[in-house]
């Protein structure tokens, strides 16, 4: 072999060996971003399953009518068809509580021979939580 055959041979076994290592270094950043991918995916799931999890929660709804302040002697007295009257008139609108925090407000409506409250309006914070989740 003459110096010129071998600086090509040498050469060519260079550019081979940089090739595999950039073939290399490709598929390692290949395998890099699969893994980034799926630990993003498996993230995402986690949040996910966590979101379902606190929709999953249940929480205790009351509807406050009104209020009255009477002495335990009056209490006591109470029987069948006595009246306890309230605070509130008949055109102010109730208050909803969610695990006794103030939620909204709302009216009596009458359906299907069941009462139910039809909501007026919705505390800014409980917006919100919706529009976030």
């Amino acid at each position: 072999m003459n110096k010129i055959q071998k600086k090509d041979d040498f050469k060519k076994f260079d550019n081979d060996n940089l090739q595999k290592n950039n073939n290399k270094n490709v598929n390692k950043e290949l395998i890099n971003e699969r893994k980034k991918e799926k630990n993003l995916s498996t993230s995402n799931n986690k949040l996910s399953d966590e979101k379902n999890i606190l929709f999953d929660i249940p929480v205790n709804i009351s509807v406050e009518l009104g209020k009255s302040k009477v002495k335990i002697r009056d209490l006591l007295n109470f029987s069948k068809g006595s009246m306890l009257f309230l605070t509130r008139k008949k055109e102010d609108p109730l208050k909803i509580f969610a695990n006794n925090k103030l939620i909204a407000l709302g009216e009596i409506v009458f359906s299907d021979n069941k009462y139910g409250i039809r909501i007026i309006t919705i505390n800014n914070s409980l917006n919100c939580i919706n529009t976030a989740v």
